[in-house]
């Protein structure tokens, strides 16, 4: 009863207003949350297939030469074990891979194009790169070896400091979201002040004041968290849409799927949970100091 009596009483502005301060929050914790997680999975599916392959490139002026250390290079490639296939890349895959740096390129235009050998192999341990280096120029002095490690690592620690600064905006939200819900709290408490001690008087226990709150912050928290996660799930929508026109690349192997997303469901209740919980500890304590 006094639970009911007391969640009716009028609101202030401020508590009015807290279901959307919630929904902005959760919003951003959303697209953290999805950008970091979809990051770490894109990351895995695009470096999966660098890990196994390795590229031979060789940059000799003379066809002849350069034809000479292509064949001598594939028969190493093909002899050594781990190995599973070595092929010559043809002109236009060449072409295709310098045009996001040299643009539009025609074949006739005189420039020396590098013959690249694309190699796969069993697992990414399977050949010592080393080793396979120092037999690659013994065989073909022209030849060289990039087994894409320098760089990819490079950017796994980037991906990586990503990944560490959306964790802390997680964190920091979650943080904020209850020094929020706190405010609110203890405006609301100052506000019902004589009700509440009238409340007292009358026998009405912590339990129940405290009650009465846990609903209204739960429910400000559920409204919130829905409207913060349907706007970050359109916005990822549509980011999607848009990269999709871009082709295949790490943007687009970083962006959530449908299918990943299914856990944006549960962040409205967790977020009804958090603000209740945290009303909870805060009207209690404070009810304890009012005795």
């Amino acid at each position: 009863m006094w639970g009911r009596t007391l969640q009716f009483l009028p609101k202030d502005m401020r508590e009015g207003l807290l279901p959307w301060v919630i929904g902005v929050m959760l919003f951003l914790c959303t697209l953290a949350l999805a950008c970091g997680l979809a990051l770490g999975r894109g990351l895995e599916r695009w470096s999966a297939g660098l890990t196994t392959n390795l590229t031979v490139q060789i940059a000799v002026l003379d066809d002849r030469e350069r034809a000479k250390q292509t064949d001598a290079a594939l028969t190493l490639l093909r002899a050594t074990p781990g190995i599973v296939e070595a092929n010559v890349l043809a002109d236009a895959d060449v072409v295709a891979l310098l045009r996001p740096w040299l643009g539009e390129m025609p074949f006739d235009t005189g420039l020396p194009i590098p013959t690249l050998i694309d190699v796969k192999l069993s697992r990414p341990d399977a050949v010592s790169t080393l080793g396979l280096r120092e037999r690659l120029i013994a065989a073909a002095p022209g030849a060289q070896l990039d087994d894409h490690q320098e760089w990819m690592s490079q950017v796994l620690d980037l991906a990586a400091v990503v990944r560490l600064l959306l964790a802390g905006i997680v964190v920091m939200v979650v943080m904020s979201t209850v020094a929020i819900v706190i405010f609110g709290c203890r405006a609301g408490l100052a506000t019902h002040r004589e009700s509440i001690e009238i409340m007292h008087l009358m026998g009405a226990e912590d339990a129940t004041i405290s009650r009465a709150f846990d609903e209204r912050y739960m429910s400000h928290g559920l409204k919130g968290g829905l409207v913060g996660v349907l706007l970050a799930a359109l916005t990822l929508y549509f980011v999607a849409h848009m990269a999709e026109r871009m082709g295949q690349g790490l943007l687009t192997a970083s962006l959530p799927t449908a299918d990943s997303l299914i856990w944006l469901g549960l962040l409205p209740i967790v977020s009804a949970l958090l603000t209740m919980l945290t009303a909870r500890i805060t009207v209690r304590r404070a009810l304890l100091k009012l005795m």
